[in-house]
């Protein structure tokens, strides 16, 4: 049975030239305490049944690209995730006026570490669910002339996303398209809802995804920014690096290079858990935003 639709909490923002669309969970007429940076081809909606019952103030953001943000993209030209980090330090600096906790899965994990030497004075927090990192010696490879290109038709996952169907005649036809199916296999209904419903937009007498799969695409690819640099910043007593252990977008190496900068204690791996874990688990991933604004004491 399809889910009922839930009305939310959706806002626009303006940002970087261009209009970033959030989405908000908790008393939200208090000060912002938490913001939720989502993976690859997601959204902002996708991660409520993890935000809605936290204690404080927490907005999931719609990266550049996706759900209902109408900034302006170009795949061709990326090659690392610094637009979207220059996106949410922009949020910040306007919207955002006290400490916070930044958590992220996959896409957004990463964009959460980038962002942390700006934000040294405000971020209290950090949880990152299965980044992608690549080894350090790998990254510049990404600025070689014709890498990326080669790179997003021989990646299997980044040829795979262009391949994507992107037009449904209904919210119902999307949904049942994805139920049970490849990575939302383990999805519960209500998230599976939750991604459709935050993920297309309607379109005439349709809908489509609202992140176009060329630029989904080129994401998986543009890996020239530099995580281990920026984790140095990281608030060490009070980050979370979750890995997955199945289907995970790094490597032994880049996790060890991860632990020597952050803290051993900071990073594990969760054992039967995949890249998906935060929405196939999403108890679990909420214990550790729970966890990480204790620790940042914002809303006690």
């Amino acid at each position: 049975m399809i889910p009922t639709k839930l009305e939310i909490d959706r806002r626009d923002h303006a940002v970087n030239g261009g209009s970033l669309s959030t989405v908000h969970f908790g008393p939200t007429k208090e000060p912002i305490g938490l913001i939720m940076l989502h993976a690859n081809g997601f959204n902002a909606r996708s991660y409520r049944v993890i935000l809605e019952k936290l204690t404080i103030h927490s907005v999931a953001l719609d990266l550049r690209g996706h759900g209902y943000s109408t900034l302006p993209y170009n795949p061709e030209k990326l090659r690392t995730f610094y637009q979207f980090r220059d996106d949410v330090l922009d949020f910040v600096d306007r919207y955002v006026d006290g400490d916070i906790v930044i958590a992220g899965h996959s896409l957004g994990a990463s964009v959460g570490i980038l962002c942390a030497p700006a934000l040294k004075g405000k971020l209290k927090g950090f949880v990152g669910f299965d980044s992608p990192i690549m080894p350090f010696w790998m990254r510049p490879f990404f600025h070689i002339p014709g890498w990326v290109e080669m790179m997003k038709k021989h990646l299997a996952i980044a040829a795979k996303a262009e391949r994507r169907r992107s037009e449904f005649g209904s919210i119902e036809q999307a949904y049942e398209r994805y139920h049970k199916r490849g990575i939302f296999k383990k999805f519960s209904d209500e998230v599976l809802m939750d991604y459709v419903l935050g993920g297309l937009k309607p379109d005439g007498e349709g809908w489509r995804l609202a992140c176009d799969p060329k630029w989904e695409q080129a994401i998986y690819p543009a890996h020239g920014h530099n995580l281990f640099k920026a984790a140095q910043s990281l608030p060490k007593e009070n980050t979370q690096i979750i890995f997955a252990t199945i289907n995970a977008p790094n490597t032994l190496l880049s996790r060890e290079r991860m632990k020597a900068i952050v803290g051993k204690k900071n990073v594990q791996r969760q054992a039967g858990f995949d890249h998906m874990f935060p929405l196939n688990e999403p108890t679990f991933a909420q214990a550790a935003l729970i966890r990480a604004i204790e620790r940042a004491r914002l809303g006690v």
